[in-house]
């Protein structure tokens, strides 16, 4: 770069009369060149004024904007070269698209509010003020926030000085360290706040007011995860103090502004008496995240966008590592195995995936890798390698990663490169097989008497020639209740030997290794009965499984062989294991509803799932295990979906009993009853969700009641309920879930392709172009389609272009083919 940015001193005043801002910045440069232009970032801003310094000489600047590049050129007559000052005046605008800097809307004793605040990655700084809006473009900020005297302003570093002007107040915060524009924030509303202490930092949670009780829980947390992380990384947390502040409008979960973390409020505030199990489980995840990210990601930052997985995947990792320290009985691990691989390998199996280190070019580009590439499977990658070089190398190895890059930018080779240094393992070339290319293997292996024979190959839902390359070093390991060996698995084929007398043996050992294995049909039986015996590791009694049902849907196997194998999980006592197993049944009779042979495959998810209800009980109980709040409520409203008639009657009476006194149902009930109501349901059900939706104090409250309003049986009041989501009682942040909850509803096949098609110019509009929401919104279409179907969709996307969802519609489009696919297996093999 010829010129360079050393500081900027900025000054914001929002106008929320007509929903403005007026700003001013002084931008301190070094250019490296003679230089008579300078180009940097601008997008949505009118300049007012320009003008640039150079040894005490005032030049006026011409300026030009390029709208479709987001760029701004500042032209002056004479060259200038070394340190020199640009000055900006300028107005934008406080939009309601979620991005840059915005309005967010709400109410308070009936009466609307509002309050402004930022989401600047990955490339939306550029909204709010002219800058380098990249992340290799740091410098250090000096920030002024000029607002009504009612408001609070808060940004990422403590106040320094308040003074009145009239009505309004201008509040200046101390100059940042060297930071990316990602990462500033700006906050101006009618704040109230809990505050405590972390060594000598202060903590704050921050929230709109009559909510900052509710802060608690986030509030000790957050003390805990800071100290914890300051400890693990060998760095103090570089700042004064740390807010975690609840925005009641945000678009993503929560945003890792350096010193001013931003949530949504139902994953920060947590009120014992109405809060789910779930959520309570999240917002220490969600936390656990973001604070990681003050060191990883902040004090050390990416030097380019395709380096975000490292980011993302990395917090992650160090969310489940911190949060299962604290809540060891939350079973985190496992559940990050259920959740995070499930989805990471779902998403890695289709040939429209791409690597986790993927070239990007331009900033839509950016937004369409926010991904489970880019968090899930970057996670399961690092597990990986912190199990191939052991704990305490890899801490190790992070630790001198931080401390020489601090302040800087950094590539992900450069922490292959600690980790490798300190384990003396060749960690660059066995990670760079995961990194660089896209999806992961299957291992086969075939046993004949104790020797193991083994083939590696790309593991494809719909494979094809062109696709089905790859060849990757697998951390292999085997062993039962021990592990026996570990090798480095990086040709095509192998063999190993297995001790003698060894009574069994699991690949892939821990489910450490982000492959699916696929064993010979003799091990296989072995392995059904050490499943059933409990002679194997939970982990590796719901891997066997989960492998064998993917298998089934890639044609690999079958799906009676699926059913015969789920009767060694009868008397499970995982969560991991009867999870994936209640989870696979269902979805296993979901996908065959409506044909013959569904009635066959009811009966297997019906006697499965009646049995964890009958040991969990309907009651939550003081024993109950942390993971069985969550439990129940997927049998209840699962059993109730296939019409079990005790399952019904239990939820009519305990609805009418809700219906006269809310606390009579246990805040992880609600939902699961509701629906279950909604699914028996006529348009009185319908009237009183809807009322119950309106009379919700809390968004988490609101949103169940959202949830259950999508079960109805009736296309009428499906439909009913998907109107009532584009109206303004729904913010535009929950819009995708009305749309995936009815596509998950087997009575909304029907209708939601037609309501999307009618109402995609309301909901762009609405959703806001660009918002990474829409993806989701796209990836839901893949439930209620098949391929006669797929010309139509294509089509639709060609009128309706929809930037930062192309590689979301041909992943739809792909999992679309495979589930028609793998329905027509279906019926062949059960018609036959």
């Amino acid at each position: 770069m010829k010129v360079i940015p050393v500081n900027y001193m900025l000054e914001f005043e929002p106008i929320f009369k007509n929903f403005t801002f007026n700003g001013k910045e002084i931008i301190t440069v070094d250019c490296k060149e003679s230089v008579n232009t300078i180009t940097m970032h601008c997008a949505e801003i009118k300049i007012k004024s320009c003008s640039v310094i150079h040894n005490n000489v005032v030049q006026k600047a011409v300026t030009k904007t390029d709208e479709k590049k987001e760029e701004l050129s500042i032209i002056i007559k004479n060259k200038i070269k070394g340190r020199a000052f640009i000055e900006i005046e300028f107005t934008g605008e406080l939009n309601d698209r979620l991005l840059g800097f915005y309005r967010s809307q709400y109410k308070q004793n009936g009466k609307t509010k509002y309050l402004a605040t930022t989401q600047f990655e990955a490339a939306d700084a550029r909204r709010a003020f002219p800058c380098w809006d990249e992340p290799e473009s740091k410098a250090t900020f000096e920030i002024s926030i000029i607002a009504e005297n009612k408001f609070t302003a808060i940004s990422n570093m403590p106040i320094i000085s308040k003074k009145r002007m009239k009505n309004k107040t201008l509040y200046k915060f101390a100059k940042t360290p060297i930071m990316s524009t990602y990462l500033i924030y700006l906050g101006v509303g009618e704040f109230e706040y809990l505050t405590g202490k972390s060594g000598k930092i202060q903590i704050r949670v921050i929230t709109t007011k009559g909510n900052k009780s509710k802060g608690k829980y986030s509030l000790e947390l957050g003390k805990k995860l800071l100290s914890s992380y300051e400890k693990y990384f060998g760095i103090k947390y570089p700042l004064p103090k740390l807010d975690l502040i609840a925005i009641p409008d945000f678009a993503a979960g929560a945003m890792e502004n350096w010193g001013a973390i931003t949530f949504r409020e139902t994953i920060l505030l947590y009120d014992p008496k109405t809060s789910s199990t779930r959520t309570k489980q999240y917002i220490a995840e969600v936390i656990s995240h973001e604070i990681a990210h003050q060191w990883f990601g902040n004090l050390v930052t990416m030097k380019w966008w395709n380096d975000l997985w490292l980011n993302e995947s990395f917090a992650t990792f160090m969310a489940t590592k911190f949060v299962d320290k604290f809540y060891p009985e939350w079973d985190l691990w496992n559940q990050f195995i259920e959740d995070a691989m499930n989805t990471a390998m779902g998403l890695d199996s289709l040939k429209n995936t791409h690597p986790i280190d993927v070239k990007v070019n331009s900033t839509s580009e950016i937004r369409e890798i926010f991904d489970a590439i880019s968090y899930d499977k970057g996670g399961c990658v690092l597990r990986m390698l912190e199990n191939y070089v052991g704990e305490s190398n890899f801490q190790k190895g992070l630790k001198q990663y931080l401390a020489d890059f601090k302040y800087d930018n950094a590539e992900g080779k450069d922490l292959w490169d600690a980790i490798g240094k300190i384990s003396k393992m060749p960690v660059r070339t066995m990670v760079s097989t995961w990194l660089k290319q896209p999806g992961f293997p299957v291992v086969e292996i075939e046993k004949k008497d104790l020797t193991l024979h083994l083939k590696q190959r790309r593991y494809l839902l719909e494979s094809d020639k062109k696709h089905n390359k790859g060849l990757w070093s697998i951390p292999l390991s085997v062993g039962l209740n021990d592990e026996l060996f570990q090798k480095l698995f990086t040709k095509k084929s192998m063999s190993v030997k297995l001790p003698k007398n060894n009574i069994g043996f699991v690949a892939n050992y821990g489910r450490k290794g982000f492959y699916r294995v696929k064993y010979d049909a003799s091990t296989l039986l072995d392995l059904k009965m050490l499943v059933d015996q409990k002679k194997i590791a939970s982990i590796d009694r719901w891997a066997i499984q989960n492998d064998l049902f993917s298998l089934c849907i890639s044609g690999d196997d079958t799906v009676r062989n699926y059913l015969d194998f789920s009767d060694a999980y009868y008397d499970e006592d995982s969560y991991l294991a009867t999870v994936n197993v209640a989870h696979n049944l269902a979805s296993l009779y979901f996908r065959a509803f409506g044909e013959d042979f569904a009635q066959e495959i009811k009966s297997y998810t019906v006697n499965y799932l009646k049995k964890i209800l009958y040991d969990l009980g309907w009651t939550p109980k003081k024993t109950d295990k942390h993971t069985d709040a969550m439990m129940r409520g997927f049998v209840i409203s699962t059993l109730g979906k296939l019409d079990d008639d005790e399952v019904i009657l239990e939820c009519k009476t305990r609805y009418r009993q809700f219906m006269k006194n809310q606390k009579t149902i246990s805040p992880d009930l609600v939902e699961p009853i509701c629906s279950v109501m909604a699914w028996i349901g006529t348009s009185k059900t319908h009237d009183e969700l809807t009322r119950l939706y309106r009379n919700a104090k809390t968004m988490e409250e609101k949103l169940r009641f959202l949830g259950a309003l999508c079960s109805f049986k009736d296309e009428k009041l499906l439909l009913k309920s998907l109107n009532f989501s584009q109206t303004s009682e729904v913010r535009s942040q929950n819009m995708q879930l009305p749309i995936m909850k009815v596509a998950a509803n087997p009575y909304g096949k029907k209708i939601l392709w037609p309501w999307l098609k009618k109402n995609w110019p309301k909901l762009s509009k609405k959703v806001g172009r660009g918002n990474p929401l829409f993806n989701r919104i796209v990836a839901s279409i893949s439930s209620i389609a098949d391929d006669s179907m797929e010309k139509e969709i294509r089509q639709f996307f060609k009128k309706n272009p929809t930037p930062g969802t192309e590689r979301t519609q041909e992943q739809t489009l792909e999992r679309i083919r495979i589930n028609s696919k793998f329905l027509k297996n279906m019926r062949k093999e059960f018609t036959s």
